[in-house]
């Protein structure tokens, strides 16, 4: 057999100016256990190639090295142009291939498996390139095998395809195994063996060439570069039949020659300073930015330094060059990033270049709610391993700009993107009845290597491609296309799809629905598709998700006999029943609470009925026992009613005036008890922010830190300060939306309602299973002074079924919406409203509780002026306070009401009671609404934000005074 040589290269030369970057890393963890407890033992690496497509395949065995059984999480970032395309999970000793499902989707069936204890998988997309998987269980002194497999194009480097492996970690691997394939290559190769660490052999192969590397106790700590046989001069298309549409791709090395383009004599500088900017190198980044500024001689340069906003603004001519670098580094990194500081980029003065270095990823404010436009081009430039490319690059499109990440290409190719002309596809030409959907489209950004993908309707086709600058065509590629001679390959339609999903990835939102529909029938991972595994057949039955192809035979066997499911849409007769019991305890005189509970006594009378998981009915018993099920007919066309019907007891003006109550609310601060806050208050206040700073390198990964230092530097009026260090929560964990409803939370506490609400819409987003989410979004909209958005969201509350654990947050939505309805009549459009459930029920006090984390049980407590206890266990006092329902899996909300209160003080407190979740690890962040003459016109509201970090201990909120 002809042995053909291909260097293994560790580090190259082409890689070293790479070195200092923070590589893509895989991060591991397993919240409420410590580092060591989590590691990869054993990593295999699997490399093929077909054409200019390499996929990639990590297959992984994680060891727990606890003696409890643990959730892993796993997150690593893909470069530009990488897409996680496959995921498998061992289920009983047997590799069980993942499915593609809506991610909000995949994260309900996970959730609610992971507290069924059984063994599901999910990978999904938490933001720009970033990918996480979570695996449920790993076994104590157990282990897991994870694969995962993603798709790139191979680029060039100086004239040679090279593949490039960036480490997965920095811990010494038990095992290291790498696996290169290269398919259908017919032109015979030898790589230069110059600069090579080590050097094997690849074997001639199945029309192609293979290497196999093996090592015990490997650290895989720097990046692996595979130099691979050349492109053949003819031209490569791969092609792959689909019934009558064959999937086509075609890649070439650009033969254009670069030009010079007219260096830039003023340009502005948009410099991103948030907390992720610690990940990028931002030496490299000054000393490209130096070097441009030196080729251009005569260079004005503005800079303007921002954040979550934007910090400050400078202008230098090139000459002081020192002077900027050392005013760049002045700025520390910290807090969110507010890509809305690009609008800007239209109110600046007359420039001739724009150039922003950020990586890309928007989480202060939503950079897809504006349109990104500029009279000059706008060059991006990103050295992080984690970014946002497809951003970026839909950036340097649209302005005529390039993108230069630093990440994967060296100093010198980053500056020759920078002083040359943008390579573009200027036009296709091809016969559309014969061929169709050609990806990229006109106007394509062009590096080395052009590649383009469509689908052939006929047996054969032709596609012209022009490249050029500007208007000028330097280069006309012409394409035939044959279903016949064309080169046989796998996965072509999937390429095809990705050129697709990347274009129409341009404008996202617009295309989210498409966008949707092709990663599900092509099986990739985006933003709002997640791949999901599951333990047994019946879980993909029960949840609705075609399985893998191995068990598509039972699937079909179990499901072609079951009943099909009714119909989800629409209002739960328990809304009706719970609204009838509420509205039963509204017309109680206050006299009858302590006679009902008298004949009560000595009766085991339950407290609630738990809908089970097909649709039983929850509601209070004891307060509902007596009405009768009402019809669920629904009614058109309803206008504004806020009264309740005919025969119900109703409120009257001269009640609601006579003899009102005063009411004062006082609330305990929170005041915790912690170190850095200690510290703070011994700083003199000039000097804060920069003890803040030393001290966040303590404390960088705890939400805690931040809004307990937050609220202190409002406390000294500090406000854009403590703004800044509350929006680093915006920044510590992708996704986490325990710690963005923290942060939710605590905008609307600082009265930030239009911040608030981009979080909250966030996280209805991510997670729309939940519907404590649509309640925040609902009451940030409210206070934010969007009163129709903030009905209907609660109304989206009410009409969508939810999991049973969540049962009774309908009527404590309804409360919000008709309070809110009665004081704004004339503003909302109550039509879609079953009138029904309109009728505003004012209350004299009412607390709500919520708090930021799943599984995690948080009860209210409220002790009235005799000494009588409403909580979980007396939900209904003498006095007539009553209490929701008892929420023991997690989010809340409790409310408490009392309709007519006596005189005196209420005490109110929290309790923490318990959590059964395996990953809690920071203290619960408990939110405390605090309201007197609720849904009246005079009705005031106080928060008080607080944590818990102890199980079975509770803390006094605050009390209200009522005197008449």
């Amino acid at each position: 057999m002809k042995k053909l040589i291909c260097t293994l290269l560790i580090v190259t030369s082409c890689l070293a100016a790479l070195s200092a970057q923070e590589s893509g890393k895989i991060s591991m963890k397993a919240k409420g256990a410590n580092p060591a407890d989590l590691r990869l033992s054993e990593l295999a690496v699997s490399v093929s190639v077909t054409g200019n497509i390499a996929t990639t395949t990590f297959d992984m065995i994680f060891v727990n090295n606890t003696n409890r059984i643990l959730e892993g999480e796993f997150e690593f970032p893909l470069g530009a142009g990488q897409t996680v395309s496959g995921y498998a999970l061992d289920i009983n000793g047997k590799l069980r291939n993942g499915v593609v499902v809506e991610k909000e989707k995949g994260r309900e069936v996970f959730d609610s498996i992971v507290r069924r204890k059984i063994d599901p998988g999910l990978v999904e997309m938490t933001g720009a390139n970033n990918f996480r998987t979570r695996v449920y269980p790993i076994p104590a002194k157990g282990s897991r095998r994870v694969v995962i497999s993603y798709e790139q194009e191979v680029s060039l480097k100086n004239g040679v395809r090279t593949y490039v492996l960036q480490p997965l970690t920095n811990e010494k691997l038990d095992v290291f195994k790498l696996d290169v394939n290269v398919f259908k290559q017919t032109e015979n190769w030898e790589s230069p063996a110059d600069n090579a660490f080590s050097v094997i052999g690849f074997d001639s192969w199945n029309s192609g060439y293979d290497a196999h590397f093996e090592k015990k106790d490997f650290h895989f700590d720097r990046a692996v570069s595979i130099s691979l046989p050349d492109v053949p001069n003819t031209n490569s298309v791969y092609t792959e039949t689909v019934g009558n549409d064959t999937y086509f791709y075609y890649y070439k090395p650009v033969s254009v020659k670069p030009e010079k383009k007219t260096l830039p004599k003023n340009i502005t500088i948009f410099y991103d300073v948030s907390s992720s900017a610690e990940k990028r190198d931002t030496e490299r980044e000054l000393n490209l930015l130096e070097k441009y500024a030196r080729d251009a001689k005569s260079l004005k340069i503005t800079v303007v330094v921002f954040s979550n906003e934007v910090h400050a603004q400078k202008t230098f001519n090139v000459a002081e060059f020192p002077k900027l670098r050392a005013f760049l580094k002045e700025f520390k990194p910290d807090g969110g990033t507010n890509l809305h500081n690009l609008s800007l980029v239209n109110n600046s003065a007359k420039v001739d270049e724009i150039i922003l270095f950020s990586d890309g990823i928007s989480n202060w404010k939503n950079k897809e709610d504006y349109e990104i436009s500029s009279p000059v081009p706008v060059i991006t430039v990103n050295s992080a391993a984690s970014a946002d490319h497809a951003f970026l690059q839909m950036i340097a499109r649209k302005t005529g700009g390039t993108y230069a990440d630093l990440s994967s290409i060296t100093d010198e190719e980053a500056l020759n993107l920078l002083e040359t002309q943008s390579l573009r596809l200027i036009k296709l030409e091809y016969d559309k009845t014969r061929i169709t959907e050609v990806y990229p489209a006109e106007g394509a950004l062009v590096s080395d290597t052009f590649s383009l993908s469509g689908i052939l309707k006929k047996k054969d086709g032709v596609v012209i491609a022009s490249l050029g600058y500007g208007n000028e065509i330097k280069q006309t590629i012409k394409i035939e296309v044959s279903a016949v001679n064309g080169i046989d390959a796998e996965n072509i339609r999937r390429i095809w799809a990705q050129k697709k999903i990347s274009e129409l990835s341009v404008f996202y939102d617009k295309n989210k629905s498409e966008i949707t529909d092709l990663a599900k029938r092509f099986g990739i991972v985006t933003k709002d598709t997640s791949l999901i595994v599951l333990d047994s057949v019946s879980d993909y039955v029960r949840y609705g998700i075609t399985p893998p192809e191995e068990l598509k035979d039972e699937y079909a066997r179990l499901t072609r006999n079951s009943a099909k499911s009714g119909n989800q849409n629409g209002i739960s007769d328990y809304v009706y029943k719970e609204f009838e019991a509420f509205k039963k305890w509204w017309n109680t005189e206050k006299g009858e609470f302590k006679k009902q509970k008298k004949n009560r006594k000595g009766q085991p009378v339950p407290t609630a009925m738990m809908e089970t998981e097909t649709g039983a009915v929850f509601y209070d018993v004891a307060d509902a026992a007596a009405e009768s099920a009402i019809s669920v007919e629904r009614r058109a066309d309803v206008m504004l009613n806020s009264a309740a019907s005919p025969t119900s007891k109703t409120l009257t003006p001269q009640r609601v005036s006579e003899n009102p109550p005063k009411a004062a609310i006082t609330l305990q601060a929170w005041e915790p008890d912690v170190d850095y806050l200690t510290v703070l208050k011994r700083t003199a206040t000039k000097d804060m922010y920069g003890k803040y700073l030393e001290l966040k390198e303590q404390y960088r990964y705890s939400p805690a830190f931040y809004m307990d230092t937050a609220d202190y530097f409002m406390s000294e009026d500090l406000n854009k300060e403590a703004v800044r260090i509350l929006s680093n929560l915006a920044e510590l964990e992708l996704e986490n939306s325990d710690v963005l409803r923290a942060l939710g939370n605590k905008l609307t506490e600082y009265g930030m309602f239009d911040e608030a609400v981009t979080v909250f819409k966030k996280l209805t987003e991510i997670r729309s299973e939940i519907p404590q989410f649509y309640r925040d979004l609902a009451m940030a909209y409210n206070y934010a002074g969007e009163k129709q958005k903030a009905v209907d969201t609660l109304y989206h509350i009410v009409t969508n079924k939810w999991d049973g654990r969540f049962h009774g947050i309908e009527q404590i939505a309804l409360n919000d919406m008709n309070a809110i309805i009665d004081r704004n009549p004339k503003m909302i459009n109550t039509r879609q409203i079953d009138s029904r459930l309109m009728q505003n029920f004012p209350v004299d006090m009412r607390v709500v509780l919520t708090w930021n984390t799943d599984d995690c049980d948080i009860d209210l407590w409220v002790t009235d002026p005799s000494g009588e206890k409403c909580y979980y266990g007396n939900n209904l006092t003498d006095q007539g306070g009553k209490l929701s329902r008892d929420f023991t899996q997690g989010y809340g909300p409790e409310e408490f009401c009392i309709r007519e209160a006596p005189e005196g003080k209420y005490k109110i407190e929290v309790n923490y009671y318990g959590t059964s979740s395996q990953k809690l690890l920071q203290p619960v962040i408990v939110q405390a609404e605090v309201y007197t003459d609720f849904g009246k016109p005079s009705q005031k509201r106080q928060v008080l934000t607080l944590q818990l970090d102890t199980v079975k201990g509770s803390y006094t909120v605050g009390s209200i005074d009522f005197s008449y």
